[in-house]
Parts: C-alpha cells; sequence; structure tokens
C-alpha cells in the first residue's frame, strides 16, 4: 500500500512540474491526506519565467499573425490531422527552409528531413483548419488548383528513394516532395468519405506547392499510402503516377532483415486495414490464412500491386509500371524522365545520385548490396501470392 502511495505522488508531481504548478499537502474535512494544485511557477525567487517555459526556445514569430504568416509563405504545412468533418480537419505549419537547390537530395531524401532541423517546427507550431487556410491562400494568390506532374508509389527497398533523388537533382526548377505525411495522413483514412478526402488532398497539395513559380511538382509517398491511388487519380486525373516494385522475395526478405520491418508485418496479421481485407476476401483468402509475418506482408504487396494493376487499366488516368532493374540501366532512365518531361536535365548530378545511398540522409557512398537469400517462409509466402506480385 505504501508503494503505491508513494508512485502516485510521484507520478502525480511528475505531472504537476511538467504543467508549471507545484503540490501542497492538505487534510481533509475527514482527515484524509490530499494534494491541491498551485499555480505558482517552478522557479527561483525573483525570476518570473516558469521552469517549463525555459526548456524551449523563444519564439521568433511570437506575437505576429499566424494566418498572415501562412499566406506569406513564411509558415509552411508539415502534417494534417484527418477527420470526417471538414470543419475538424486540421492543417499544421510552422517556419522551415525548403530549398532543395541548394541542398544534396541524398543528404535530406525525405520532406520531414527540412522540417524536422528547424526548432520552430519542434517547438512551435501552429494548428490551422485546412480547408479554410487553403481556401484563403487561394485568394490571396488569385489561384484555384495545383496538380503535381506524377506521383511516385512504390513497394519497399524498389528504389523509390535513388528515383526521387535523381529527379530532385536533375533540374533547379524541379520540387520534390517525399514522403509528405500530411498527405499519407489523409490517403490512409479508409473510414474518411472519399469525396472530402479529394477536396483535403486538393488543398493539402496546394499548401504544399502554392511557392514554386515554375517547373515541375513531383510526390513521392511511402509504399504503405499505395491504397491511396484510387482517390489520388480522382483528385489529380490529368497527373501521371509511377509504381516501382521488385522481384518480390528480395523484397519480402529485407523486409524480415529489420526488426521494425518485421513487427509492422505482424502488426498486418491484425489490423491489415480495409483494402488488404478486401483483396483477402475477393480471392477467398481468410485474415487466419496470414500465419505468419511473411504472408502478411507478402498478402499486403500483393493487395497493392492488384490495386496498382487495376487502376492502370483506367483509360482516363495515365500510369507506368517502373521495375528496380530500370533504375540501373542508363537508357532506361532517359526513357523514364522522357516520360515524366522532364527534359534537359543535369545527367552529372542525376548520375552522383546513383552512385549515393539514397535514403540515409547521410549522402554516403553507394557500393552495391548483396542480395538476401529468401529463406522457405518466404519462398512459400511469395509463391502463394506469386499471381499477384509479378507485374
Amino acid at each position: 500500500m505504501k508503494l503505491l502511495f508513494c508512485t502516485f505522488l510521484v507520478l502525480s508531481l511528475g505531472t504537476s512540474v511538467h504543467a508549471g504548478n507545484y503540490m501542497r499537502k492538505q487534510t481533509d474535512d475527514e482527515g484524509l491526506l490530499d494534494y491541491e494544485i498551485d499555480s505558482a511557477p517552478l522557479s527561483p525567487p525573483g525570476d518570473d519565467e516558469p521552469l517549463i517555459a525555459k526548456q524551449f526556445s523563444k519564439d521568433p514569430h511570437a506575437g505576429e499573425d499566424k494566418v498572415a504568416l501562412v499566406l506569406s509563405g513564411v509558415f509552411k504545412l508539415t502534417h494534417v490531422i484527418m477527420s470526417n468533418n471538414q470543419d475538424e480537419i486540421i492543417g499544421y505549419f510552422c517556419d522551415f527552409e525548403f530549398d532543395q537547390a541548394n541542398k544534396d537530395p541524398s543528404e535530406a531524401p525525405r520532406y520531414i528531413d527540412f522540417y524536422g532541423e528547424s526548432r520552430h517546427c519542434q517547438e512551435h507550431q501552429v494548428a490551422l483548419p485546412l480547408h479554410e487556410i487553403a481556401e484563403a491562400c487561394r485568394k490571396k494568390d488569385g489561384a484555384s488548383y495545383i496538380a503535381p506532374d506524377a506521383f511516385i508509389l512504390h513497394q519497399p527497398k524498389s528504389g523509390s528513394s535513388i528515383l526521387s533523388n535523381m529527379l530532385a537533382a536533375s533540374r533547379t526548377d524541379i520540387r520534390m516532395i517525399s514522403e509528405p505525411t500530411a498527405i499519407g495522413e489523409i490517403v490512409k483514412c479508409e473510414k474518411c468519405d472519399s469525396d472530402l478526402k479529394v477536396q483535403t488532398l486538393k488543398d493539402a497539395i496546394y499548401l504544399l506547392g502554392r511557392d514554386q513559380e515554375e517547373g515541375q511538382l513531383f510526390v513521392k509517398l511511402n509504399a504503405r499510402n499505395t491504397i491511396g491511388l484510387p482517390v489520388l487519380t480522382e483528385a489529380f486525373p490529368d497527373s501521371k503516377y509511377l509504381y516501382l516494385y521488385r522481384d518480390p522475395e528480395t523484397v519480402l526478405q529485407k523486409l524480415m532483415n529489420k526488426k521494425h520491418e518485421k513487427r509492422v508485418c505482424e502488426g498486418y496479421r491484425h489490423i491489415p486495414g480495409e483494402a488488404v481485407s478486401k483483396f483477402l476476401a475477393k480471392h477467398n483468402k481468410s485474415l487466419d490464412s496470414l500465419e505468419s509475418e511473411e504472408k502478411a506482408c507478402a498478402a499486403v504487396m500483393a493487395a497493392h500491386m492488384s490495386l496498382v494493376l487495376e487502376e492502370l487499366e483506367n483509360d482516363v488516368t495515365s500510369g507506368r509500371l517502373v521495375s528496380y532493374e530500370e533504375l540501373l540501366d542508363d537508357e532506361s532512365i532517359e526513357d523514364l524522365f522522357d516520360y515524366l518531361e522532364v527534359y534537359t536535365p543535369n545527367w552529372t548530378k542525376v548520375n552522383k545520385q546513383r552512385n549515393k545511398r539514397a535514403n540515409t540522409g547521410h549522402g554516403e557512398e553507394w557500393i552495391g548490396e548483396s542480395l538476401p537469400v529468401a529463406t522457405e517462409k518466404v519462398q512459400s509466402a511469395t509463391a502463394e501470392f506469386s499471381m499477384f506480385l509479378g507485374a
């Protein structure tokens, strides 16, 4: 009993410190100990600033109009919180430099690598109603619509970071927004209304691309956000898309060799998501059939490829499958750039990215890789879904 009381006291004190308050012991009418929260700051005598405030940097934009900072482009979108009610969809904004022209893509391969370095983004983000602020920006800009030139979707370990880095380096007027969490949060909301997701995607893409005056805009999504392809093509029917894939045994074995990725695959066994559940039901498979991490991730890869193949049959949109091997061949890369209408690229910079590790953020030289040997469980899982995993 004494141990429980002490634990409670420590937790309570921890909470009070975090809030910048302290606790005063008192006795109530029944003689039982109670604790009252005092609002006095935890600061030395004569110091008016609470200790909790000292843990953060000074906000360089304190007192400024936050909406005006978004309208002017000083604050940029980083994240979105989805809801089935448009008025409750929130965008997060902060001040950071997004200057890809002066940054080696291999040192900042993802969008978060830019705002993740900003102290302001870490400590002073502001939250605003997404649609409302997007409409305000459209009104200020005198524009209504921004569409990416192409979306890049992919299987894991299929070379998507190599491609996005090559595109980012190819021309100074190209903007590559790689794996923005804002777009990921929108497309993965499987329970959200489709029309609402379409409008929210248009709002988010507008906010992400509005300060680009010329050139091309490309957006690469996280591999698991492939489920969003149908709503992406509905929102942006004139945008092209690529789907990068690789030998399924190689991909799956690479996933199994990483503890984090293996845990993600384990999670799919229990919560596969609506798209994967529909895929399993369509092919007379139950969730119980995903009896291993290997089978769970093989099913997810198969569901994604099946979805992409179905979308490729849609004559209204323009998509293309790209194998990993194409990224290792000069002629294939030139053909791919032509498809994306990336003309007169700086091939010296493009080839420089091909010789660097693409997704570590350190810009190290790439010295090749040793392909993993697929285990029997990996071979069995890919064989079970083989008709959907190949192109």
